[in-house]
């Protein structure tokens, strides 16, 4: 059924009809899957055994390596990392993620599998590892249905990386400020959270304030990995790896929050950006990103991509910033009819402002939200979205919110299709 390679200690599979017994054994190949090839990184030789068997079992495999150790073998080349890395932690934990990185390094596609005798669960020891290269925990004794659903997950992955880029569905919003304390982050979580209310929709909430973020304060989340962990980890960044770099709200948003560090920007670069906006809008119906007040050149293929959402207040500053903000976006060919301008802590007395900006810049409102700024700061103190208890400042974010995903808003005396989800 298999020879093993005296030079590389790999088995090799070979015709099935040579062991009756054991092809029986074996699934066929999903047919959507890849055959994948495989090294299991062990000194516990029972174990190894153990793996390799039910590894084959699988029917998805191509070889597999077996190192005793990671000084047994010489690893130089990409060709040298097979698509599937088993690494027994049975050493130091440095030793062992160092050896994670340097395959990561010479393959940053490799999966690194890391396998234990205990569940990790200590957050400091989960970002070493996923730092270091590591994709997925598998506990010792080995489970034949936990390592053979793994196998099948990464074989599929494996396959969709050669098949055509799945078309990007999920309708981006960029909050974006005219000037810094306008509200961007507020009018951020507030719109996340409803429209991850929508039945049947998914929304993330991306962090790319600057210099650091405050979404997850606002929320009252203890993430334990943030946006540099996905920018640093782009080259092989995917559905699997982003979903796992998320921190869920209890109102079922997923949130990557923003830098926790100054020099967390530096590693951010645009192509990394880009990536992880692509992949998330692979992933949801919803991707709301907070961007603060700070955008330039470089970011244009990610604004062209997306609806803007213009926070400014209806004071002198924030709107003469306004102009020039509209003539930038246009500068890096941003539609007008992408820009959704929301007006923050509005009052009635400043309609006459407004009716000249409607003339004037030939720029409607799309969103008037109350100024409330007890109810604002109730929430903040919270760590969560505005309560919904009917209160005009509410009733706009839900309304906000369900015009963005294309729902029609009732008309006075009418039902409308938002009413089936949410309370006006």
């Amino acid at each position: 059924m298999f020879r093993e390679s005296a030079s590389s200690s790999a088995v090799t599979i070979g015709s099935p009809e040579s062991e009756a017994e054991t092809a029986a054994a074996i699934p066929e190949s999903p047919t959507a899957g890849s055959l994948l090839s495989f090294a299991i990184a062990s000194s516990d030789p029972a174990a190894c055994s153990n793996l390799r068997h039910m590894l084959l079992q699988t029917g998805l495999v191509k070889e597999i390596h077996e190192w005793a150790s990671a000084k047994a073998v010489e690893l130089r080349h990409a060709q040298d990392v097979p698509d599937v890395v088993f690494l027994d932690l049975n050493g130091t934990a440095q030793s062992d993620f160092a050896f994670a990185q340097q395959l990561t390094k010479l393959r940053p596609s490799v999966h690194i599998v890391a396998c234990s005798a205990k569940k990790e669960s200590n957050p400091d020891f989960l970002l070493q590892a996923m730092r270091s290269g590591v994709r997925d925990f598998v506990q010792k004794p080995y489970d034949r249905i936990d390592v053979s659903s793994l196998v099948v997950r990464v074989s599929n992955e494996q396959h969709s990386r050669v098949m055509p880029r799945p078309s990007v569905t999920g309708k981006l919003f960029v909050v974006l400020g005219t000037k810094g304390g306008v509200g961007t982050s507020t009018v951020s979580v507030n719109i996340a959270v409803q429209l991850a209310k929508i039945p049947g929709k998914s929304t993330v909430l991306l962090d790319f304030s600057r210099p650091m973020g405050d979404v997850a304060g606002l929320l009252d989340l203890q993430p334990s990995f943030q946006l540099s962990d996905a920018v640093e980890n782009f080259k092989r960044l995917d559905r699997t790896l982003l979903s796992g770099l998320l921190t869920q709200h209890k109102s079922g948003l997923k949130v990557l929050p923003g830098a926790a560090q100054l020099q967390d920007w530096q590693h951010a670069s645009h192509s990394a950006i880009e990536r992880l906006v692509e992949i998330a809008q692979q992933s949801f119906d919803f991707v709301v990103m907070d961007f603060g007040s700070f955008y330039s050149a470089e970011w244009q293929n990610v604004l062209q991509a997306a609806e803007i959402l213009l926070v400014s207040e209806a004071d002198l500053p924030g709107l003469a910033k306004l102009r020039r903000h509209l003539g930038a976006l246009g500068n890096l060919q941003v539609s007008s009819s992408q820009v959704r301008l929301i007006i923050n802590r509005w009052h009635r007395h400043d309609e006459p402002a407004l009716e000249k900006v409607e003339q004037g810049m030939k720029i409607p409102v799309f969103t008037r939200l109350p100024n409330n700024f007890k109810q604002v700061s109730e929430a903040t103190m919270r760590g969560d979205s505005l309560k919904q208890d009917g209160d005009p400042l509410s009733a706009e974010f839900r309304k906000m919110a369900a015009r963005l995903a294309g729902l029609d808003v009732a008309q006075p005396g009418k039902k409308s299709r938002i009413s089936q989800f949410f309370s006006l």
